[in-house]
């Protein structure tokens, strides 16, 4: 009988095998049977999952959200209101090699976006999820009493996600040399300057203190 063949295995594996490859190398340095060739298999068995580059480029770039998405849901679970904030946008950052790899596909991804509507409407449905998780963090840090009411979290989600592109894009394209310290500084410094919360906890007075009042009222 002829191996049967688990069709979402092996669509995971070209997806990660162009993962590799683009992170390694770039998007425009790429072709499909290179990819193939990384994957262990035929040019002829990727096309077979994958109608055009374009879609592969697709599936690398929504392996890599997987590993990213995992470490900010890790971060979302464990810690609480800003520090859960800071660490999960620390997890965008091109402060690793693995990272800046990532930052490879998803530059290229970026790019293939104003020439396929397909990747368009993706690379759209992303940048809403991740927006939306910035935004709900912000909230979430709000309901901890430690940024303002005041603080639109959407406007603030906007600036991060802005401030982290902006990062990613002087890394990947210019070549600047940014340290990995002073990327979290950068984002620190943004979200420590949003309005924090003038909430205190309520606290008894001192012994003695409300008589003082009144002997000091009285004179």
């Amino acid at each position: 009988m002829p191996k049967q063949v688990n069709h979402d295995e092996r669509r995971t594996a070209f997806a990660a095998a162009a993962f590799r490859v683009i992170a390694k190398r770039g998007l425009s340095q790429v072709t499909v049977r290179e990819i193939a060739r990384e994957a262990g298999f035929t040019t002829g068995a990727l096309v077979h999952y994958f109608k055009s580059k374009d879609q592969v480029l697709i599936q690398a770039s929504e392996y890599s959200g997987i590993i990213v998405r995992d470490r900010m849901e890790h971060h979302e679970a464990t810690r609480t209101g800003i520090d859960a904030l800071k660490h999960v946008v620390y997890e965008a950052l091109p402060v690793t090699v693995g990272m800046r790899g990532t930052w490879n596909v998803w530059l290229g991804f970026w790019d293939r976006a104003t020439h396929n509507k397909e990747v368009r409407a993706i690379t759209e449905l992303r940048y809403k999820e991740w927006q939306g998780r910035i935004a709900t963090l912000v909230k979430n840090a709000q309901a901890a009493g430690e940024l303002s009411p005041g603080v639109d979290p959407v406007r603030a989600a906007q600036s991060i996600v802005s401030l982290v592109d902006g990062i990613g894009v002087r890394v990947l394209l210019t070549g600047a040399e940014i340290s990995a310290k002073r990327q979290r500084e950068l984002v620190d410094s943004l979200i420590d300057n949003l309005p924090h919360s003038t909430r205190r906890r309520e606290t008894k007075p001192k012994r003695g203190a409300t008589n003082g009042a009144h002997r000091t009222a009285s004179r």
